[in-house]
């Protein structure tokens, strides 16, 4: 089931959360670490490179000061040095470090030279045993896994990470630095950027910050770690976006669907996300019309739109010739235009199937999109019956009409396409607010709002992008004082 957009939003405030959420990704987010520290890994591959044998490094921090992060991208740091982190959570073995480290190493490139860190990150505050001790050493000192490596064992308590050092030191000798390695984290003048950073790519969405959780508020010297500065920034968006959705009784969603003779999303490509097909953009549409006097209301509330496209999930999108004909020729009962310029009515069947090919179509049975996927030029016949309807106009009520028949197209496709719903209305009003969409969608626990514009001529064209902009920032205002979020 499509998720509202409330329901996407996150702000992860550790790594291993981050890494889940962004996979590759997560590498724009890194933030070289500390010099005296990228020192040390550089002194620790020299010896482990010259001596031919890996070495234990134990590495002291508070918790969120970035330990793991340093660790698992010391590839990052020093790409010459170091491969990819190979992360380790089974019994601490001989056998099971080499099978591990074997294993992993059957990723990489046969003719890898370069060493391996693996990160015991599943044992803080829990030092190895000597038996474990014993283990680890002899798998560095032989180099079992037939690859340089060099283990990594966060511990948040320094004192256990010195007791770890000095163990270590006293069966395997001295090591190129003192231990244990302490991680410095990232400089706290960075940590405001990050948490931006970090909110933005974690969306697919820019100004998020304008929903009330701006992390230029923070001040990070308040904070000990930059892991506990992200938490409590994390903690605070999440209240934010828990109270937004708890505003209405159910997730209210919008669709502007622009129907005219335009075959392609035209305008609507610079004025919604680059990241999430169809999501209003506010920026944009706020600088493509700034002068007009719906430009300048929303200028001065740029946190109010950004929280009405939000907490609409709005989108925009094109409905084309193919689909709006064919819709209007076969879910109508009498259509005396279409019949005397012999636009054949083919049944619902074919009306199901041209919408089902359209952006509405698929976004309203739950396929995801990442971009504009109906191409080519609409059918002839399609096109001239479209404009045939557009010629005859869209006023006194005649676009009303054109919204009953795509109610009965869009009950139809979802009965079509199994996409479970309540049911589905024209033209009236919601039962928890003052809205009247062209058409609403009622699912178990959620509401999707179509609104329809009903234009001639290429509507989509450069030539109308502030139009286009100015009618969508119009209907936003329209539900921003329906929904109570502004008296003015």
């Amino acid at each position: 089931m499509t998720t509202h957009l409330l329901s996407q939003l996150t702000l992860p405030d550790r790594y291993e959360r981050l890494e889940k959420h962004l996979g590759t990704d997560v590498a724009n987010l890194l933030i070289a670490p500390a010099g005296p520290n990228v020192d040390s890994l550089r002194a620790l591959a020299n010896e482990v490179l010259t001596r031919d044998e890996g070495v234990l490094v134990p590495l002291a921090g508070q918790t969120g000061v970035g330990k793991t992060t340093f660790v698992m991208n010391a590839s990052q740091w020093l790409p010459a040095l170091y491969g990819p982190t190979c992360p380790y959570d089974g019994e601490l073995s001989f056998d099971g470090l080499v099978s591990a480290v074997k294993d992993f190493v059957k990723t990489l490139p046969a003719n890898n030279k370069r060493i391996i860190p693996i990160n015991i990150d599943h044992r803080e505050n829990a030092p190895p045993t000597d038996t474990e001790l014993a283990a680890i050493k002899r798998f560095l000192r032989t180099n079992a896994g037939n690859v340089p490596s060099i283990v990594f064992w966060p511990e948040t308590s320094i004192a256990i990470a010195e007791a770890l050092s000095r163990r270590y030191v006293e069966i395997a000798g001295e090591t190129a630095i003192e231990l244990p390695l302490v991680c410095e984290g990232p400089p706290q003048e960075t940590w405001q950027d990050t948490a931006k950073h970090t909110l933005t790519l974690s969306n697919h969405m820019n100004n998020l910050e304008e929903l009330g959780v701006d992390p230029a508020d923070y001040i990070p010297r308040e904070f000990f770690t930059l892991g506990s500065f992200l938490r409590r920034i994390s903690h605070d968006f999440n209240s934010r976006i828990q109270a937004l959705k708890a505003e209405l009784e159910k997730p209210v969603s919008v669709l502007i669907v622009f129907a005219s003779e335009s075959a392609d999303p035209g305008v609507l490509t610079q004025l919604t996300s680059p990241s999430r097909y169809g999501l209003l953009d506010a920026h944009a549409l706020v600088s493509v019309t700034s002068q007009s006097e719906i430009g300048k209301w929303w200028s001065t509330r740029r946190g109010l739109l950004t929280r009405a496209i939000v907490q609409l999930d709005a989108h925009a999108l094109c409905l084309a010739p193919t689909a709006a004909a064919s819709c209007i020729r076969n879910f109508s009962s009498s259509m005396e235009l279409f019949d005397t310029a012999g636009y054949k009515r083919y049944g619902p069947a074919r009306g199901v199937r041209d919408l089902s090919r359209s952006d509405l179509g698929k976004i309203i049975c739950e396929v995801e999109l990442s971009r504009f996927e109906a191409r080519g030029t609409p059918g002839e016949d399609a096109a001239a019956a479209f404009q045939l309807l557009a010629e005859a106009g869209f006023n006194l009520g005649k676009d009303k009409n054109l919204n009953h028949i795509m109610k009965a197209a869009v009950e139809a496709i979802l009965k079509d396409t199994e996409v479970p719903f309540v049911n589905a209305t024209s033209e009236q009003k919601l039962p928890f607010c003052g809205l009247i969409p062209d058409n609403a969608i009622y699912f178990e626990d959620r509401v999707q709002c179509i609104e329809y514009t009903w234009r001639k001529g290429d509507f989509l064209a450069s030539s109308n992008r502030s139009t286009v902009a100015q009618y969508i920032l119009n209907k936003l205002q329209s539900y921003a004082r329906q929904l109570g979020w502004t008296i003015d």
